[in-house]
């Protein structure tokens, strides 16, 4: 059983004296009431008494009137004043009397001057008594006014007291109703506080049983909160308002070195000893806070107590201040413990944190990085559809061009010659593009030889010369006249230099300067490309060899391009052992492009191997057949064909191109990749399954190009590989070098 707190004794004993206070309220406005109704009895009464009197007067002086006119005595007039005044005082009591009621108020105006008539008759009597005698007044009294004029006195009286009598009536009804009322309510009053009465005398019964029952709880908790405390992990000291120690755990003794017999009543300060960890400057005690500020305080980090046997632990704890019951401060409890382990661990976390904290700015920059290629992905996109329109359309206006201009050769070859340039267009930039995939997945290998690199820079010159010449722009090149070998791959030398040559050409405008130099610093060789066009803007400086990055980013592009070139540059040049390097002064002073590459060790040109194309004047005639599910691709195919002097049919599907072949037995087939129904692959592996059709030659022509493609080619049976589109030369180069035997199926 809990004791009844204070609170609930003191709302007890507040609702009890409430209680009294209320029966004593009531039983004073009881009173009141009371009181009250019997007033207006009262008042009712002596209105009645003076409506009666009122009455009673008029009739007096009546009565003496009327003596006077019988015997003529002026005896009789002396009572008849006297009346008359008696009337005017108890006229003016009644009208006092009936002041709070209308309806009496109405009638005592209409009372008064019946009985002022009948005075005023009474004087008239009087005066005829007087000057003509008895005779003249008995005429006028035999008229009857005067008694007619009582009467109605006396009825309009008799109303008034009937009026009287039923307020009377009423307000006896509301006394008797007010007087049971209050009875009946001082009643209840009673019994409410009888109960209050009872509810407390039980309430403080209760509590001062469930007081003693709660000393001995209290004395029992408290021999357990002193064996819980001693036995809890953490270390436990509490201190008196005064701050000396009253208790401490084995914990608290062991980090202190103090025993409890040692430690009690002396200060908290001396046994509780704890310094900065890092200034060795005394620290407060948090305990000594809490019973000076009233508050729960924690401990400052970097604190350690220093025990008083010597060794010292770092520690984390707190303090709070305790009260009794009824809130007076009787003294702290100080909790700390032992954090060595903690604190390792705090910092492996805290290291964890850190790394943690660099992997997500890590990754925030790749995805930053993410988003800018994706975006300059999106505008390579946009921008590809663009480049390719830019061929394409002058090539199908060509085309529809060409029925109009058939009868005019410099036309037709004028538009020929536009069209060969469109498509070199395109082929550049779909090479452009393959070359980027393949070293960006380490597919490219290059082809390395000793070579003079003049010759690679004049090569890189004639593929550009057309763009300079159509731009009249003036090239100045300014090379060493010594041999300066490098060790690299021609082709994609020339590629580099072809690409950063071209951009000159294609960024001066017209009428530009376009200077090459060359020098040989530290076993490298510096190659300068620069140009008098519009320059860079210093912010793209950094960025001008990322993949997808152009100069010009606004929705207004000058001049074209799918921004990969120079990262293909770069991309090679580094491939080579070698750097590549922008600079400009801003827009409006031209741009330079330095290309360092590593110097052959042995500046002696040993060998150089050069890929020139066989010259072929005339070809052995061959039966081909050319397949391709592309009507127009296989149609205009063996045209060239034809044209080389070849003999030539076609056929659009695989299944169709089986059977043509077992059935001619052509000495080629140009055989399409991507066909649908059966694939090139597949047509190849059933040809080669034909012993009688070992000798035929099987040419992949496809638009598929890399080298994972012609890894497919080869073993699906192929003996060449060519990516579309082709040239008459290349055709020719092929059927030349081709091992093409007499007859089909023989060794």
């Amino acid at each position: 059983m809990q004791p009844i707190r204070q609170r609930v004794l003191y709302l007890a004993i507040g609702l009890l004296s409430l209680l009294i206070v209320f029966n004593a309220v009531t039983s004073y406005r009881h009173t009141r009431e009371l009181q009250e109704a019997a007033n207006w009895v009262g008042h009712t009464h002596e209105v009645l008494a003076a409506l009666q009197q009122l009455i009673s007067t008029i009739k007096g002086a009546e009565a003496n009137q009327r003596g006077f006119l019988i015997t003529g005595d002026p005896e009789y007039l002396e009572p008849y004043k006297n009346a008359l005044a008696d009337y005017e005082k108890t006229l003016g009591r009644f009208e006092a009397l009936t002041s709070d009621n209308s309806h009496q108020q109405e009638r005592i105006r209409r009372l008064k001057e019946l009985i002022e008539g009948r005075l005023e008759t009474l004087a008239q009597n009087i005066a005829i008594r007087k000057e003509q005698g008895f005779d003249a007044v008995k005429a006028a009294v035999a008229s009857g006014r005067g008694t007619q004029a009582m009467a109605n006195v006396q009825a309009l009286a008799n109303e008034m007291e009937q009026h009287e009598n039923e307020l009377l009536k009423q307000r006896k009804q509301d006394d008797w109703e007010t007087y049971r009322s209050n009875i009946l309510s001082d009643l209840i009053v009673a019994m409410i506080g009888l109960c209050g009465l009872i509810l407390f005398a039980w309430l403080l019964r209760v509590h001062l049983a469930a007081q003693e029952e709660s000393n001995a709880l209290i004395h029992e908790q408290r021999e357990l909160l002193q064996a819980t405390l001693s036995s809890i992990g953490d270390a436990v000291i509490a201190t008196d308002a005064a701050g000396n120690v009253t208790f401490l755990n084995e914990v608290a003794q062991a980090l202190t070195g103090w025993s409890q017999d040692d430690a009690i009543r002396k200060p908290l300060s001396d046994v509780f000893h704890i310094v900065n960890e890092e200034t060795r400057q005394d620290v407060e005690s948090p305990a000594l806070r809490a019973l000076r500020e009233d508050k729960i305080v924690g401990l400052a980090n970097h604190t350690v107590v220093i025990s008083k046997v010597g060794p010292e632990w770092p520690i984390d704890d707190s303090a709070a201040p305790i009260r009794t019951l009824d809130g007076k401060l009787s003294g702290a409890i100080l909790v700390f413990r032992e954090i060595t382990e903690r604190r390792r661990h705090e910092d492996e976390l805290r290291e964890s944190l850190d790394a943690l904290r660099e992997a997500n700015q890590h990754k925030d920059e790749l995805m930053s990085e993410l988003k800018d290629t994706d975006r300059r992905k999106d505008e390579f996109l946009a921008t590809l559809a663009h480049e390719l329109r830019n061929p394409l359309s002058p090539i199908s206006n060509a085309l529809q061009v060409w029925p109009l201009v058939e009868n005019d050769p410099e036309e037709l070859n004028r538009l020929r010659s536009m069209m060969e340039r469109q498509i070199r267009q395109l082929i550049r930039l779909i090479d452009d593009l393959m070359d980027v995939s393949r070293i960006s997945r380490g597919r490219i290998q290059l082809q390395k030889q000793r070579v003079d690199l003049r010759t690679v820079i004049s090569e890189a010159i004639e593929s550009v010369q057309p763009l300079i010449d159509a731009s009249s722009h003036r090239l100045t090149v300014a090379l060493p006249t010594e041999q300066v070998i490098i060790d690299g791959d021609v082709a994609r030398l020339t590629q580099v230099f072809g690409n950063i040559l071209h951009n000159a050409a294609k960024y001066a405008g017209r009428n530009g300067v376009i200077w090459i130099t060359a020098d040989r610093v530290n076993g490298q060789v510096a190659v300068s490309i620069r140009d008098n066009g519009p320059g860079i803007p210093k912010h793209m400086l950094g960025h001008i060899f990322e993949m997808f990055r152009q100069v010009d980013e606004g929705s207004q592009r000058s001049f074209g391009g799918l921004g990969i070139g120079l990262s293909l540059v770069k991309q090679l040049v580094e491939l080579h052992g070698g750097t590549v390097e922008a600079r400009s002064e801003g827009p409006g002073s031209g741009s330079e492009f330095i290309v360092t590459l590593p110097a052959a060790a042995n500046g002696q040109l040993e060998s150089i191997t050069r890929h020139t194309l066989q010259q072929v004047t005339s070809l052995p005639r061959h039966r081909i057949l050319v397949v391709d599910d592309v009507g127009a691709s296989a149609k205009t195919l063996a045209m060239m064909l034809n044209g080389i002097g070849q003999d030539v049919a076609t056929a659009n599907d695989g299944q169709s191109a089986i059977a043509r072949v077992l059935e001619s037995k052509p000495d080629v087939v140009f055989l399409d990749i991507a066909m649908p129904g059966m694939d090139g692959y597949e047509v190849a592996r059933r040809l080669r399954a034909h012993e009688e059709l070992k000798g035929l030659v099987l040419v992949a022509l496809t638009g598929y190009g890399q080298e994972e493609d012609r890894k497919k080619a080869v073993e699906a049976g192929f003996d060449h590989h060519m990516v579309k589109p082709t040239s008459m030369e290349a055709l020719r180069q092929l059927l030349a070098t081709a091992a093409i035997s007499d007859e089909p199926g023989s060794d």
